[in-house]
């Protein structure tokens, strides 16, 4: 159990007691130590406090006026502070005190960044690509029609990938580890850059640089049949894993240059289980080509049609079919921008001769071009 117990109080009443301290702080005569030992005591429990505080230092900054302070707030002034003028000396103790504020919230917070500043959910529509760059430094790239929530606190960094891809760089701290989950899948690690894709019943993992530690976890929530991984599921609300799991197997590590599958699957006992694949080492041309949609790049080097169409199909609304069984093991090569699906579509007509027929607006067909 957590022995740590905050005091929350509603918005209105922070934005008051903010507005108190910082009407106490703009008077003639400086705070007495009494005074400041009560305002980080104050500072001290809890975040929402410090954050209010800072954002009327600043707004004080840009107005120099006390009385204008508490209006956007929705802060009822008293009827002193409305009519109070505010003289040359009040304005050289109110710089003098968004000083002290600022001093003050250093000491108590220190000069690091808010490690839950930046949790939440994030998520792309497909063909959408978007990047973040977290509070500690490390970057988020997250692939087409992908979500996933970010949840850092003072002691570890947790990223739940609940549909698509993210590309990971991450920032060393050797006191937070960094994990990915995914499924019934973790991924751990410390100073390093990988990419993460959740798939139907499978997760792949690919290492640019660094190394990582795979693990399977006992009680994701996430179920082999409820992953969304198609256009008809994409509307699906993903279920978040089970913050309490505990780690029932170690299935390895990888280090820069290799890539592997994690697959999901029931064993005997009908209990949820995963193994890992085999772990392949690639160059630094394959690692390029197979990250290169980070570039907005789909590359193929000899991918069968099938897994080529699957792949384009992840960044378009539109249906691509291939009705002919003999042309999905076509050997496919070539560099496609991403979202130019019609390009991609013409090159096969011209590179592979290969039927494209347009059903609809947003669905074709892919045939053997004698069957035209």
């Amino acid at each position: 159990m957590n022995s740590k117990v905050a005091k929350f109080s509603s918005r209105e009443t922070i934005a008051r007691d903010a507005a108190d301290w910082l009407i106490l702080l703009d008077r003639e005569q400086p705070p007495s130590a009494a005074e400041l030992s009560a305002l980080r005591a104050w500072l001290q429990e809890n975040r929402a406090h410090r954050e209010e505080l800072a954002s009327l230092a600043r707004m004080w900054n840009m107005m120099n006026v006390l009385t204008e302070l508490s209006v956007p707030l929705g802060v009822t002034a008293s009827p002193r502070v409305r009519r109070k003028h505010v003289t040359s000396g009040g304005l050289r103790w109110a710089a003098a005190a968004a000083t002290l504020i600022v001093a003050t919230l250093f000491f108590v917070i220190g000069s690091g960044p808010d490690p839950v500043a930046d949790n939440g959910l994030y998520m792309t529509a497909i063909g959408q690509q978007q990047s973040t760059t977290l509070s500690d430094g490390s970057s988020i790239l997250l692939n087409t029609d992908s979500q996933l929530r970010v949840e850092y606190e003072d002691d570890f960094r947790n990223i739940y990938l609940l549909r698509g891809e993210a590309l990971f760089e991450v920032a060393e701290d050797k006191s937070r580890p960094f994990r990915v989950y995914a499924g019934n899948e973790r991924i751990e690690a410390v100073g390093t850059a990988f990419s993460v894709h959740l798939k139907n019943n499978s997760v792949d993992v690919t290492v640019a640089e660094g190394k990582v530690a795979l693990a399977t976890i006992s009680h994701g929530q996430i179920g082999p049949d409820m992953r969304a991984t198609t256009k008809s599921d994409s509307d699906r609300t993903p279920i978040e894993p089970d913050r309490n799991a505990s780690i029932v197997k170690a299935l390895g590590f990888l280090e820069g240059g290799q890539l592997t599958t994690i697959i999901s699957g029931i064993d005997e006992m009908t209990t949820l289980s995963s193994s890992i694949g085999e772990i392949v080492t690639i160059d630094e041309q394959e690692l390029s080509r197979r990250i290169s949609w980070r570039d907005g790049i789909l590359s193929f080097s000899g991918d069968s049609l099938e897994s080529v169409v699957e792949e384009v199909s992840r960044y378009t609304t539109m249906t691509i079919e291939i009705t002919d069984p003999e042309i999905k093991a076509i050997k496919i090569g070539g560099r496609f921008p991403i979202g130019r699906t019609e390009e991609m579509l013409d090159a096969l007509e011209t590179n592979f001769e290969l039927s494209v027929t347009r059903i609809a607006s947003n669905r074709v067909v892919v045939a053997a071009a004698d069957s035209r």
